[in-house]
Order: structure tokens, then C-alpha cells, then sequence
């Protein structure tokens, strides 16, 4: 009798536990705008990253995982006119992202599942040409953090495209390439990094790297080696697209997803380093 009685009531717990709604982990879709930043000609035309994935809902875990990722450019005014849709759906989830619109192309970070990432060269048409992909995870230059994060950043006239990283532990490399080609025109390195830098284009068209007090500074030219300089009043607008417009306003996403502008001021805006001799 133990026997007929023992088996149901076990099929009965078990079918108790998994049918725990609090142990149910649902997969739901989700679309929303991820990042907006103005053209680089001080127009009031804004480029706007427009992102899709999965996320959970439920489950064990207080802290919802993502899945699926893709996103898309989508260009308009800033009061919402002129809308068009430049890409169709990429993969991969999306990082820094630029809109050069006198020379007519986007640069889009895409930062892949196995940690590696690529730059994206992308026309107003929506063609696109790789610039360059980093290593994966398992073959970054370094054990520990680089002195800087890598990126491919257009000049302040677009006609240039600096790409940004660090061969060693202790150094970071500039490379030069020309926007229309993607042709390298040059290769510098500042050897001997003590901290983090950061890497912005100054307005007279050479990379600065600066740490993050603003203490020290080095400039990094076409053929010109790296030489220390004054430190600028700044490190950000690292170029003439950004979320910042030449006359001061800052462009933004609300938590309603609504895009927003308001007036921090001209002190702020690409320029901010020209302090430098």
C-alpha cells in the first residue's frame, strides 16, 4: 500500500514546484531609442541610435538579462521633421556613435558577444564598410585595463578619422586613416602611460590625450610624435558631433523616451580646449 500511495504524491510535488510562477522566466521584446546626438555642421538635424532586444521578466533574479540585440540609425529635425530611417536592423548592441553630415557618413561602434568590437563606416544611404574590429576578450593586449578606451573618432572637419588603442599595458597608439578611403596616412604612439587617458580631437585638427584631472596633456599629429602640451579646459566634446550643439544646448532622452534639448551653455560645447598653444 505504501508503494500505490507514495508515487502520486510525489508526481503531485513536483508538478507543484515547477508550476511556481515565481520560478517562471519569460523572454519579452523591447524597442526604444538608446542615444541622440547632433550633426556636426550646427544644423538642427539630429542622428538618433534606435535599439531592440530581449529581456526577461520574472524568475529568480532581481536583475533582468538582455539577449538579441540589434539597432538602427534614424535621422531627423529636432522638432521631429524630416524623419528617415538610414540602416535597416544591425547586429549587436551599439557603443559610441557619430553623425558627420558635411561629409555625409556615421561612424558606429558595435560591441560584439565574444568582447571584441567593430567600427562601422555608414553613408547616408545606409552602406556601410568596416573600419576596424578589435580582439575578442581572450586576446586584448593587456591582462589588466588598457590606459585607454579604444575608438575610432572623425575629426572636427570629418575628413579625417582617428583611430585610438593600446598595443601594451603602457602605451596607446593613434592611427591616422583618411575618412573617404580608409586609407592610413599615419601611426603614433606615447609610450611609457602611467594612468587612464582620454582622447579627444582639438579644433586645430590634432588628437589630445589627457588624463583625468586635466593635469597633463600630450599632442598626437600627422607626422608629428607625440609632444606634452598645456592641458585643456576640457575632454568632452571630443568632437563636433556629440550630444552637445555649438550654441549650447544638450540633447537628451527623457525616461518616457522623449526626446529633449536643454541650454547648459557655450562654455561647454566643442572648443572648450582650444585653450591649448
Amino acid at each position: 500500500m505504501k508503494n500505490i500511495y507514495f508515487l502520486p504524491i510525489l508526481i503531485i510535488l513536483f508538478i507543484g514546484c515547477t508550476a511556481n510562477p515565481s520560478q517562471d522566466t519569460q523572454w519579452i521584446a523591447k524597442e526604444h531609442y538608446d542615444r541622440v546626438i547632433w550633426a556636426d555642421d550646427g544644423s538642427e538635424e539630429v542622428a538618433i541610435v534606435n535599439v531592440k532586444y530581449e529581456e526577461t521578466v520574472g524568475g529568480a533574479s532581481n536583475t533582468p538579462e538582455k539577449r538579441n540585440f540589434k539597432h538602427q540609425i534614424i535621422t531627423q529635425k529636432i522638432d521631429g521633421s524630416n524623419k528617415k530611417v538610414i540602416t535597416d536592423w544591425r547586429d549587436h548592441q551599439n557603443g559610441s556613435f557619430y553623425y558627420m553630415k558635411q561629409y555625409g557618413y556615421f561612424v558606429i561602434e558595435s560591441l560584439l558577444d565574444n568582447g571584441s568590437r567593430r567600427f562601422d563606416k555608414i553613408d547616408r544611404n545606409g552602406n556601410e564598410i568596416l573600419v576596424i574590429e578589435t580582439p575578442d576578450g581572450e586576446h586584448t593586449p593587456c591582462a589588466h585595463a588598457t590606459p585607454i578606451t579604444q575608438d575610432v573618432i572623425p575629426s572636427p572637419d570629418g575628413a579625417l578619422l582617428a583611430y585610438i588603442y593600446s598595443l601594451d599595458c603602457d602605451q596607446i597608439t593613434v592611427e591616422f586613416l583618411y575618412a573617404n578611403n580608409l586609407t592610413t596616412i599615419d601611426s603614433q604612439t606615447l609610450y611609457d602611460v602611467k594612468e587612464p587617458l582620454n582622447a579627444l580631437w582639438h579644433p586645430y585638427n590634432f588628437i589630445l590625450l589627457t588624463n583625468n584631472s586635466l593635469t597633463n596633456a600630450w599632442q598626437v599629429a600627422v607626422q608629428f610624435p607625440p609632444a606634452p602640451v598645456s592641458p585643456p579646459n576640457c575632454f568632452k566634446p571630443i568632437t563636433t558631433s556629440s550630444p552637445m550643439s555649438f550654441d549650447g544646448r544638450l540633447v537628451y532622452l527623457n525616461e518616457s523616451n522623449e526626446i529633449l534639448t536643454k541650454f547648459i551653455g557655450k562654455e561647454e560645447t566643442f572648443g572648450c580646449q582650444s585653450q591649448v598653444e
